[in-house]
């Protein structure tokens, strides 16, 4: 075993070596790998931030640029204008200045002193302001009139109180730059810094670098404009880039550290993994092919040892040379003699001497010389018994090479498996000899092996006693010999063959009468050997109650079927009613509840089953009164009668319930309940409430349209007498004077003022006709919708065309009211009758001028599908949420009453809804109150198979 040891912890050795030499070439691999790609991340980050850079020196050149441009725009326009005023400096301003967000103003210096600013409202306290009082300024524009240079100041504190920059362009006289002579002012362009930095970007790159940007103007002085002043210091990119009188330097540096992309990274840290993984597996697999030989020679010595029977081998001179642990085990004390070499004599001698084999005392030398035999003359097997209880089973076969092998098995447990098995057999016979019942086993040929005390008892008329060997088909011959009845499933036979299939087939229901009243019945099941095991169990007790009580079902089917009967007649009652039966007990809690409850509510009378009467106060829906006087009668144990009440049995539907009942008491006069039956009456209720809305409806139509007719009718009446009785006008007295009295020119203003007066009543006739004939219009209107004889002609509609007519028409109207339209149509053409699609656009448009005082109105077309979809939208007064449900029915109004302040019957909306319907569209309404409201319909577009 140590030299075992040795190989195994040497080649553990070797294997771990060569594992960790691979294991360290790949780590350095790896690292070599991950610097290479280090430094390529880097170099890609520094080129990414010159392009950066780039694009922030060229987006801040091109937006200085452009307002150098502005500035040099505005010193040649004033150089044409040296006199310009200042309306006419912001005039031109207002022409050369684009949207540019960071400008603040403009302005004109002349001198030291601010003459024109723009825009004017919000600099207008810079005008006058002398820059000599400022030395910075002041120094600059000294520079500006001995150079005659354009110059780029800032970062500087502006009027305005913020950072920014002023461009200065010098404006000379016309004919060009002469010097200090002709310069006649100094043209500023102002641009405020931040709007400065939005406009070029800088935002975006602050969380990539950290980014500085300095100016050095020619005098000399430098500033920061955005960053930090360590930025320039760290810079791993400078640009610098020139503007008139200075020059701006662009510093940055990367935030952070180059990052090697993940999908490299992981490239790389995979490629490793599996170079290193593949390189171990194929080390392992040459380290596997050298252990082999010595693992499969191990793994047979571990499983002879672990083996549960005991293994040995012999040479041809019965020398031993193998055994495993159990073979020791088993010698118990005479192990020590076995041990390689040791001869079969010498080990079965020291089993001996210890007196290990039970079987070989007291003929010791005979045991041994049989065991020393061999081949045929020992035989292949046979049983050892060992001293302390052990059988084991010797199983030997000889080698090819003139040795012996053998095997021993522990037997033990068989042996007493078999014991056990004897002693059970024994037992069940006695508990089947014990059995109140007869008990018959016949094997697979139906003979007769086994029975017990009961079975063999001598019945009377029997002859002989009973034997084993006895056939079936004899006994079954000798009991009807001596039997009275036999039944067989309840039919009476005697057909021994029939009697016979029944009881081999374990379908048999046999009953046997002997001695005039003792009942026996029998029963067979199949072993599974193919054996019939057979049951006689006396069932003469059973017989004789089993008559008592069909004397006693009989009398009882007859009580049961009087009482189906009277059953069956109440469903049938119940099945035809509209009513359903309750009860509840004396806590008033619900205890039955028909079947029609379910037909008639369409809930499940179980949900209610166990719920006290108080539960359906509790949670009533508008009549708490009622249920809860009908709660009092039922505590004061009174009878009620068509009590009516309303419940939500379902979330979706308010049902109405008549209800009536009557106590119940027991023979004491205890109460015990209630009893009574219920109705759902909602359509009954519904209908009354129905008839009492049309009544009301009625009503209030006989009201408004009384109004509605009345008004029109007293305008025409009442301004038709004025044009009947004009000599008591007094246009027409003052005409009457002025024939008799004045002259021409009195006369003419006389005639005219008498002329006007008739025609205003005119004119207030003919609205006053005009509203009741377009009332009546919608009277029948409604009347042919009713009658069903209202026509519409389909036909193809260009709806655009038709919208932009009926709005033309609509146009005075909304000039009077002081309103607009919009329009926003598409073009479409619709399959519509196109008289009766004006009446459903003026009806509308009607509707939104008439409660529109201000605002516009919209009118909008677009397709759905196969739709064409129109909305009307206004900033009206709105309509009610509570009544923009109803606004389509007839007669119904937004708003009720006679003093309404538009007028109107409330059919204009219900005769659009019908006419869009027989056109196969539909119309909707959506309002806000206060806010507006928008009418949309849908009209199917016309297509080549309409």
């Amino acid at each position: 075993m140590p030299d075992k040891n040795r190989v195994k912890y040497m080649n553990l050795l070797i294997e771990g070596a060569s594992y960790a030499a691979i294991i360290g070439i790949c780590v350095l691999i790896y690292l070599g790998a991950i610097r290479t790609a280090s430094i390529e991340a880097t170099e890609e980050q520094t080129d990414l931030m010159y392009r950066d850079q780039s694009v922030i020196a060229t987006q801040i050149q091109q937006s200085v640029n452009k307002k150098l441009l502005f500035a040099r725009g505005l010193a040649g326009a004033l150089s044409l204008s040296p006199d310009i005023s200042a309306r006419e400096f912001s005039e031109l301003c207002t022409f050369i200045k684009t949207e540019d967000a960071s400008v603040v103003n403009m302005a004109l210096v002349q001198g030291t002193t601010i003459t024109h600013v723009h825009p004017y409202s919000d600099n207008s306290t810079f005008i006058g302001r002398d820059l000599a009082a400022l030395p910075e300024q002041y120094e600059v524009l000294q520079l500006i009139e001995r150079t005659g240079e354009t110059f780029v100041e800032g970062p500087t504190r502006l009027f305005q109180g913020y950072q920014g920059f002023i461009i200065r362009e010098p404006v000379f006289v016309r004919g060009g730059r002469q010097g200090a002579q002709g310069m006649i002012g100094v043209a500023s362009i102002v641009f405020a810094a931040e709007p400065f930095m939005e406009e070029i970007g800088l935002s975006r790159y602050a969380s990539l670098y950290d980014i500085a940007i300095e100016a050095e103007t020619s005098l000399g002085k430098q500033a920061l404009i955005v960053g930090d002043e360590t930025t320039p210091q760290n810079a791993k990119a400078v640009y610098e880039f020139p503007f008139p009188g200075s020059t701006w330097t662009v510093s940055m540096a990367p935030k952070e550290k180059a990052q090697i992309a993940p999908a490299k990274l992981s490239f790389i840290r995979l490629s490793a993994v599996i170079g290193g993984a593949l390189t171990l597996i194929f080390a392992r697999y040459l380290h596997s092919l050298r252990r082999r030989n010595w693992r499969i020679a191990t793994q047979l010595r571990t499983a002879l040892n672990v083996a549960p029977s005991g293994f040995v081998m012999f040479d041809k001179d019965d020398n031993l040379e193998l055994c495993n642990r159990r073979y020791r085990d088993l010698h118990g004390a005479a192990s020590d003699a076995i041990v390689t070499g040791a001869s079969l004599e010498s080990i079965l001698r020291a089993g001996l001497e210890v007196g290990l084999y039970t079987d070989a005392i007291g003929n010791e030398e005979e045991w041994l010389a049989r065991q020393l035999l061999r081949g045929p003359q020992k035989g292949s097997g046979f049983t050892v018994a060992l001293s302390d209880g052990t059988w084991m089973q010797l199983l030997e076969h000889q080698t090819p090479e003139g040795g012996r092998v053998a095997i021993l098995n522990d037997i033990t447990e068989v042996l007493c498996s078999r014991e056990r098995a004897t002693l059970a057999e024994q037992r069940l016979n006695d508990a089947i000899d014990a059995l109140p019942v007869g008990f018959w086993l016949f094997d697979s040929d139906d003979r007769l092996i086994m029975f017990n005390t009961v079975a063999g008892d001598r019945l009377d008329g029997m002859k002989r006693n009973l034997m084993v060997g006895r056939p079936l088909t004899d006994l079954i011959h000798r009991r009807l010999e001596i039997s009275d009845e036999v039944l067989l499933n309840g039919v009476r036979t005697g057909d021994e063959t029939e009697i016979l299939s029944a009881l081999t087939g374990e379908t048999s229901e046999l009953e046997v009468r002997y001695n005039g009243d003792r009942w026996f019945k029998y029963f067979t099941r199949r072993t599974s050997e193919g054996g019939l095991v057979m049951f006689r169990v006396e069932i003469s007790d059973l017989r004789r109650h089993q008559r008592e009580l069909e004397t006693s079902n009989c009398e009882l089917r007859a009580a049961l079927r009087k009482r189906d009967e009277a059953e069956a007649r109440l469903q049938d009652v119940a099945d035809l009613s509209a009513e359903w039966f309750w009860e509840q007990d004396a806590d008033m809690r619900m205890t039955y509840v028909s079947e029609g409850f379910a037909r008639m509510i369409g809930v499940d009378p179980a949900d209610y089953i166990g719920k006290p009467r108080s539960y359906f106060v509790k949670s009533a829906h508008g009549s708490e009164d009622t249920l809860q006087k009908l709660v009092a009668k039922m505590q004061a144990h009174e009878p009620f009668l068509d009590v009516v009440y309303s419940y939500h049995f379902r979330p979706d539907r308010l049902s109405w319930i008549r209800i009536s009942g009557k106590p119940r008491f027991d023979e004491q006069g205890v109460f015990t309940g209630y009893i009574g039956i219920a109705e759902d009456v909602t359509k009954f209720y519904a209908a009354l409430r129905e008839a009492e809305q049309a009544d009301e409806s009625k009503t209030q139509f006989l009201n408004v349209i009384s109004h509605e007719l009345r008004t029109p009718l007293s305008a025409v009446l009442g301004f038709n007498s004025f044009v009947a009785n004009f000599e008591k006008l007094p246009s027409y007295a003052a005409l009457r004077t002025a024939l008799s009295e004045g002259g021409d020119e009195s006369i003419s203003t006389a005639l005219k003022g008498f002329e006007a007066d008739i025609a205003r009543f005119t004119t207030r006739i003919q609205a006053s006709g005009t509203q009741l004939k377009a009332l009546i219009d919608d009277m029948l209107d409604i009347a042919r919708i009713e009658a069903n004889t209202m026509r519409v002609n389909h036909d193809k509609v260009n709806s655009t065309r038709i919208v932009e007519s009926v709005v033309d028409q609509m146009h005075a109207l909304a000039e009077e009211k002081g309103l607009s339209i919009t329009l926003d149509l598409v073009g479409a053409d619709i399959r519509a009758d196109e008289i009766r699609f004006r009446q459903i656009l003026t009806n509308l448009l009607g509707n939104a001028f008439k409660f529109t005082d201000a605002g516009e109105i919209t009118v909008r077309s677009r397709v759905q599908g196969d739709m064409a979809i129109f909305e009307i939208r206004d900033t009206g007064v709105g309509i009610a949420e509570d009544r923009i449900g109803i606004i389509f029915d007839r007669f119904a109004q937004a708003a009720s009453g006679t003093n309404r302040k538009n007028p109107g019957v409330g059919l204009g909306l219900a005769i659009c809804k019908d006419l869009v319907a027989l056109q196969d569209g539909w119309i909707k309404a959506e309002s806000e109150l206060g806010v507006g409201s928008t009418m949309t319909f849908a009209l199917p577009l016309w297509c080549d198979a309409n």
